[in-house]
């Protein structure tokens, strides 16, 4: 058996998400969404996580922080992602992230397949044949 193969936790996706807001874009947001699930730092009724840029890049070792610093900006622009600093100090420059479900919900909508595409794909003799 290979080590490389799902021994440890995975990074889990889902592709649909990935095709409308690119792939680092959506291993962030399950990333972050997976730790607003643990927060117990509720802030103007949203739960928020906090990480520099550094810390994000333990758990994802595959990317730069200048990858990581492009995929989050890209999240923040398109309004998916919300960050603030709700540091004590604010000498502290460590960013905290909430996602906007509602802009994740809009997103959602245009993912949704519709009728005819949902339907699975027929395969035909001749296809199976060639396999």
């Amino acid at each position: 058996m290979s080590t490389l193969l799902i021994n440890e936790a995975p990074l889990m996706i889902v592709p649909s998400l990935a095709v409308e807001i690119g792939l680092n874009e959506a291993v962030v947001l399950q990333q972050i969404h997976y730790w607003l699930t643990m927060s117990k730092h509720k802030i103007e009724g949203k739960k928020w996580v906090y990480n520099t840029y550094e810390d994000w890049q333990k758990q994802f070792p595959f990317w730069s922080i200048s990858t990581i610093r492009r995929t989050f900006y890209s999240l923040e622009k398109s309004g998916i992602v919300i960050s603030a600093n709700w540091n004590a100090l604010q000498l502290d420059k460590t960013k905290w992230y909430t996602i906007n479900y509602g802009q994740l919900l809009k997103i959602e909508k245009r993912c949704e397949p519709s009728t005819a595409q949902s339907e699975p794909a027929e395969v035909s003799d001749q296809t199976r044949a060639g396999r």
